[in-house]
């Protein structure tokens, strides 16, 4: 039987029919198994707490636990005690996270990098100065092509962001994640989640947009009323429109967890994670910083070590991809934290009891 019909018949049946099959799990093949343990981690089901409390109670009846009761303390909203939580999810697998997060690194890098070369492979046949406005469509096609390597690394982000949702509910049911097993899980979800991606995308486009204009016109005020804008101002306050906005877009973080694991469509996970986020501005802020900020720093600080390096002492042909690697490999350790956050955070505030009892059937 195929993964696919086995995901179809362990879909069908009911939580009692599920946990008897982790009572035989040894009789079924690894296959069925990590289909087995996806259906129970989507239900939100704890196979080692279930089974003991059904052989405890008297009508056999199965009590399970809100996640947002026995996953957090509690005083687990402030935001410092959150932060903790999820680095103790992180460390506690690690190299799954790891391994979730690398095949988006690894594209989404080769494709910002082949747009920007296709880019300036475009702009080098452009003259210099002001007539280069007059090439309106090569300017057009610089920027498709910058466009289209950032949208690629979106969807695999977001693609890999959906595993790591899986993953983070899996380990807080009880159960091992893996890696093909929490794929798996977004695979059910494809078509829906890359409709999400790309409305989510077109918000970043917009949110961008108005945060330019924002910034420009605040420096153009500044420059009527005859104050000094240097570089450093220009760069203070475009950053700081930036942040904003990506503060308010960070609001719809949770619509992605909302359509893996608990298969809401498309509007409905936008609203729900707007819902959801609501008066969660400093831990939607720390996990953000924690992400881009640490990243960036992660990215670049074995190019910045490598400038104490003086010009005339001799170096190897492969320092410069050595510096590359050691970028990339701190950037991948570096990412997976806000994405293990957001699943958290979706985890703690969106239990209840028909959330738990029974499967959505939701369709996209």
């Amino acid at each position: 039987m195929q993964i696919q019909d086995l995901a179809r018949v362990y879909h069908t049946k009911t939580n009692e029919e599920l946990l008897q099959l982790v009572e035989d799990s040894g009789q079924l093949t690894p296959e069925a198994r990590v289909v087995l343990d996806c259906e129970l981690a989507r239900r939100r089901i704890n196979p080692v707490a279930d089974l003991r409390t059904e052989e405890e109670s008297d009508q056999g009846r199965i009590e399970r636990r809100r996640p947002h009761e026995t996953l957090f303390r509690p005083d687990s909203h402030v935001v410092s005690e959150f932060v903790t939580e999820v680095l103790r999810v992180y460390h506690s697998q690690f190299w799954l996270f790891v391994k979730l997060i690398v095949p988006a690194i690894a594209v989404g890098y080769v494709a910002v990098v082949m747009g920007r070369n296709e880019g300036r492979e475009i702009a080098r046949h452009l003259p210099r100065g002001i007539e280069m406005l007059g090439h309106q469509t090569e300017l057009m096609e610089i920027w498709f092509a910058n466009l289209a390597g950032y949208l690629v690394s979106w969807m695999v982000f977001s693609f890999c962001f959906g595993a790591i949702c899986s993953a983070v509910r899996q380990t807080e049911v009880g159960i091992i994640p893996s890696v093909p097993g929490s794929f798996a899980v977004v695979r059910e979800r494809m078509g829906s989640l890359l409709c999400l991606s790309l409305l989510l995308f077109l918000l970043l486009l917009v949110v961008e947009a108005v945060a330019g204009l924002a910034g420009a016109g605040t420096l153009w005020v500044l420059h009527q009323r005859q104050s000094h804008v240097s570089s450093f101002s220009i760069y203070v306050v475009s950053f700081g429109f930036v942040s904003v906005g990506l503060l308010l877009l960070s609001r719809f973080g949770l619509a992605i967890p909302a359509l893996v694991l608990d298969n809401c469509r498309v509007g409905q996970a936008i609203f729900r994670s707007d819902e959801l986020t609501e008066g969660k501005w400093l831990t939607l802020a720390v996990l953000l910083a924690k992400s881009i900020m640490g990243g960036y720093a992660a990215g670049m600080l074995p190019f910045w070590l490598a400038s104490w390096i003086r010009a005339s002492t001799p170096l190897p042909a492969w320092f410069p991809w050595a510096l590359t690697v050691a970028s990339f490999a701190g950037v991948t350790v570096v990412e997976p934290t806000m994405f293990i956050g957001f699943a958290l955070l979706y985890l703690r505030t969106s239990a209840s009891p028909s959330s738990i009892d029974a499967p959505s059937h939701s369709s996209a």
